[in-house]
């Protein structure tokens, strides 16, 4: 089974909520599905997170006993700077990254992305437009992996 990196938007208010109340994380991402923006980045996460620096993924406050594995809360003022940060990434730095990885690389599902730059291309869209589209709004973020 694969494991897929989540991304859901919420406001600040909603975001802080859930921040001093952690039980409220699985009632408002798995019930009512409380989220603004939505996207994930499929098996992509682990490679984009080497590219990137960790740019758009492991920020904010952490939660552990929250979506299956835990989760990361992240605040409309992070949303905005990570916004700004993969604005600068293009497609040919992208793929210059990931060669820079090379090909022994043991991160998640590397393998699958040598072979297809453009599936590669088009989660690194996902998370970029996602992070865009929220600091447009104004909104937080929460991530997590399942």
């Amino acid at each position: 089974m694969s494991m897929n990196m989540f991304f859901r938007a919420f406001t600040q208010a909603e975001i802080d909520a859930m921040e001093n109340d952690n039980s409220l994380i699985d009632q408002w991402v798995l019930e009512d599905e409380k989220y603004t923006l939505t996207t994930d980045v499929e098996t992509a996460w682990d490679v984009l997170a080497a590219i990137l620096d960790g740019v758009g993924f492991w920020i904010g406050e952490e939660v552990d006993n929250a979506l299956f594995n835990g989760c990361n809360l992240i605040s409309a003022a992070e949303v905005k700077v990570n916004a700004e940060k993969l604005a600068e990434w293009t497609h040919e730095k992208i793929i210059a990254g990931m060669r820079a990885l090379g090909e022994n690389s043991d991160l998640y599902h590397f393998e699958a992305f040598q072979d297809d730059d453009e599936y590669l291309l088009e989660q690194f869209d996902c998370l970029q437009n996602f992070y865009k589209e929220a600091a447009e709004k104004g909104l937080g973020a929460l991530s997590y992996a399942a």
